[in-house]
Formats: structure tokens, sequence, C-alpha cells
């Protein structure tokens, strides 16, 4: 008996630290192992390549591959331990500071030349804008039944933002439509990674079709393109903030250009300390004006014409998920589900950081002119940020980064299709549709929030906390008020309104 239970203790003891040793081995370092400051970017001419080659794999018993090469130049990472060796042995090299992107990367160039070929291409690499608008262009071609593709304007130098929509081709009538958008900050890698997930998991995954269904489905990859062509081609420093120059600037300046979110006009300028900054070559530059950039103006277009039901920015990499107002002495709408939605959906997230779980918080301090801030603001999205929990680190971890977020995106769509709303269509008696203004009696707004159906199509979509009836009133310029009574739904059938022209 006594050999039966040592057995049984050393086997349950064996068992919890293979299982231990598991899960550490899932946890990815909080390294971003291209800001590595002892992995430098080292140049050799083509010509003297070979002989380099060589010495350094003699010397060190390992293989040299590049990272990057060209007709003139061939990029190696190196240690300051072998360049030390370099230096020794009189090897001539160039070490460029603060090198382009594009010099850590040794699949990317291969990546765009072959293109799109399958599904699996989205998984195979950090994608710049280059590819990701090539990678969009070729979904839509590939996937015609469920995408479509869209240029949704054009950027401070005059790159193209692209973006597609998902959708089932059924001939359901004003589908409410959802936003997800990454790389607002170009430099934040894996948040673009987050965007291919969903992507890839909605055509991947037929288990998502009831998403496809019922929803519109709107993925922006890159908000901002010119950020991501400084920092894959001119500076790794760069690449957070747009394209913008100030007359004083140069061209090639590390800190030029606008932080896009900072720049939404919804409490832009707030004079909270540090929440934004009006000098250019701070990191938070939140522009000249607000809403001054092009690519805050598309984002800003694309919602006017959708008034997106909900929406998820990702950023990195706080391990956190940001609900508005995100500015502080701001005061949420009541009841405040946005909040309370984040707090439910935080559960959902695996973190595989070190050290940090995901929590759902307002802040990571208080910060002005958001994308999440502004949609909730004009539109009542339930608008939330993402930060991500890790930035730049090897794309062979990505994976399992995305993977751990997974599960709350998705949960997030389900929160969408099965919680309590509230589904208008206000048009007048000729059946066309008119933009009125929207009040729940039963909520309380505090920063002049003032909610209106689409002009283009009548239809108001809102996610309410609890199913219950709602009092409605209705106002449009040239019409008569009308107060009516309405219970919040499961589905998205509207209620139709007609209002009557004041007499």
């Amino acid at each position: 008996m006594k050999v039966i239970s040592l057995f049984l203790f050393f086997f349950f003891v064996f068992c919890f630290q293979f299982q231990g040793e598991e899960n550490k081995a899932l946890i990815i370092a909080n390294e971003n192992f291209y800001d590595n400051p002892d992995i430098i970017p080292i140049n050799f001419k083509n010509e003297n390549f070979p002989d380099v080659k060589k010495f350094l794999e003699e010397k060190f018993k390992e293989q040299v591959t590049p990272s990057y090469g060209n007709q003139v130049f061939q990029t190696v990472l190196l240690s300051r331990a072998k360049i030390a060796e370099l230096d020794k042995a009189n090897i001539i090299y160039h070490k460029k500071e603060n090198p382009p992107f594009r010099f850590f990367d040794p699949t990317y160039s291969e990546r765009l030349k072959k293109r799109f070929t399958t599904l699996e291409d989205l998984k195979s690499g950090y994608k710049d804008h280059k590819l990701n608008e090539m990678y969009l262009k070729s979904l839509s071609n590939e996937y015609p039944e469920a995408i479509r593709y869209h240029d949704l304007g054009l950027t401070r130098l005059g790159r193209k933002i692209p973006a597609i929509k998902i959708t089932s081709n059924n001939m359901r009538e004003h589908k409410p439509s959802v936003l997800f958008n990454c790389a607002h900050h170009s430099n934040e890698l894996v948040a673009i990674e987050h965007c291919y997930d969903i992507i890839y998991t909605l055509l991947k995954d037929n288990s998502n079709q009831e998403f496809l269904e019922n929803l519109v489905i709107w993925i922006v990859p890159i908000v901002n393109p010119d950020g991501s062509f400084l920092f894959w081609y001119k500076s790794n420093l760069m690449g957070r903030k747009n394209g913008y120059l100030a007359s004083k600037e140069m061209s090639e300046d590390l800190g030029r250009g606008t932080d896009l979110n900072r720049n939404y006009p919804f409490k832009w300028n707030s004079g909270v300390e540090k929440a934004s900054s009006d000098d250019i070559r701070h990191s938070f530059y939140r522009g000249y004006s607000e809403a001054s950039e092009p690519e805050t103006k598309a984002m800003m277009g694309l919602a006017e014409t959708e008034r997106f039901i909900a929406s998820i920015s990702f950023h990195s990499h706080a391990t956190r998920l940001l609900f508005p107002y995100s500015v502080e002495n701001t005061k949420n709408p009541q009841p405040d589900l946005p909040k309370e939605l984040a707090k439910k959906l935080v559960a959902f997230a695996t973190s595989y950081h070190p050290n940090r779980k995901f929590e759902a918080v307002k802040n990571i301090y208080s910060v002005d002119g958001t994308d999440q801030d502004y949609y909730y603001f004009k539109y009542g999205t339930i608008a939330l940020l993402a930060e991500t929990s890790h930035k730049n680190i090897e794309y062979k971890n990505v994976e399992t980064v995305v993977s751990g977020f997974r599960p709350l995106w998705k949960n997030f769509l389900q929160e969408i299709l099965l919680g309590d709303k509230i589904v208008l269509r206000v048009t007048n008696n000729k059946e066309e549709p008119i933009e009125a203004q929207v009040t729940i009696l039963e909520e309380n707004y505090f920063e002049g929030e003032k909610f209106t159906t689409n002009l283009w199509n009548g239809t108001y979509y809102k996610l309410v906390s609890e199913g219950r009836e709602y009092t409605i009133k209705l106002n449009a310029e040239g019409y008569e008020e009308k107060i009516l009574k309405i219970n919040s739904k499961k589905d998205f059938e509207p209620d139709f309104i007609v209002l009557n022209k004041r007499k």
C-alpha cells in the first residue's frame, strides 16, 4: 500500500511539474527582438560578403544568412561580440544608425515577390504598407462572394488607405457594421497581426458564418501607411506618427509626423498634462488642429457612413483593454455599457506576457483625441482599444500572442449578435430615410452626446445593457417630435417608425 501511495505521489508531482513546464514554455519574453541594442544590422559590399561569411562561420561555427540584400550590399544581423571580432580582423563594414525595419526581416523581399497564393500567406510574416495593400486586393479577388476592397482616402504623403469589408452575400438589407482597425501607430507590428488574424479566422473557419450572415465587418489593418513606409524604409525610430512635415523640419527628421490617435475631434487638446503634445517633435504630437490629418478624416468619413455598432482598435503593448472615455475629467454616459462589456470580455483573453494579464481599464494614462472616444461620443459605438501583450517580437511567436486574444474578439462579435439592442428605421410617410436625433430617456449623457439615425438609410443600432422597454424620443428638422415605447430585442429586425411633417 505504501508503495502504491508513493508511486501516486511521485506520479502527480511529475505531472504537475510537466504541466508547469509546458505552460512556462508558452510564455513569450517581453523582449522586442528588433529593438535589441545588442543586435545590429551590418552592411557588407556584395563583392566582400563571401569572405566575410566564411570568416564568421569559421569563427563562430554557425551559418551566416543575410537578413536583407540588394545589388550593392548584404545586411547581416550581428551581435556586438561578433562585430568586435570584425574589428580585430580589420574587416571593413558599414553600420547604419537607426536602420529601417526591412533590414531585420529576411523574408520580406521574397514575400513581396511571391505575392498572394493561399490564405496561409497572411501568417507568413510582418506586413508593411505594400504587402498590406497587395494582400487586401488579392483577398477581394480570391473571395469575391464575401470581401470588397476599398480605398478610404489618401495619406499625408499620397498613399492609399486600404480596407476590406467582409460579409455574406445574402439578401438581408442594412446589416449593422463593426470595425476592427490596426496601426494608427505603424511601428507596433504585432497590433497589425491581430487584424490579419481576424481576416484569416473569419475566412478559414466555417463556424464564423453566423457573424458574416448578420454583420458587415470592416477591417483596416494599417490606418497609417505613411508611418509604415517610414518605419520599414527610413528608420525603425519612425513610424509611430504619420508623414506630416512641419515647415521647419527636414524630410528625414526622425521626429516628423502627427500621432493620429491624438488627432480625433473629441477633447482634442484637453489641457490635461501629458494627454497629448503641441510639440511637433513629441511622440504624442496632436497635430496643428483637430482632425487635421487626412488619415483621421478618412476614418471619420467611414464611421459617418457606416455608424458602427461596435469597434476595436488594436495597439501594443500594455496588455490592457481600454474603454472610453480615456481622457480624465470626462464623464461617461450611464449606464456605462462599454465598461460593463470590457470587464466581461477581458476574461476571455489569455496573455503570454511573462508578468502581466489582460485587464479592462479606462486608460493607462490620460489620453485625448483618440478614435475610440470619438466613435463613442459621436455615434454611441461600443468602441474599445486593445493594447496587445507584445510589440515587435520574433515572428515565430506572433501566432501564440494573437491566439490568446482570439476568444475575446470572437466573444465581442457574439455579444453583438446575442446582446440586447435597440434597432430602428426612421422614415417619412414616403418611406424616405430621415436623419433623426435619437434620445433614450432611460440613459443619461454628460458630454453633449447626440446620436442620430443614419442619413443614408434611416437606421439606428445601439447595444443596451439590459433587455427591457425603453422610452425613445425622436427629433428631426421639419418633423413633429415623437416619443414612444420600444422593447429591446436580440435580433436585428428594425422597429419601423414614421415621422410626420410639421404643419
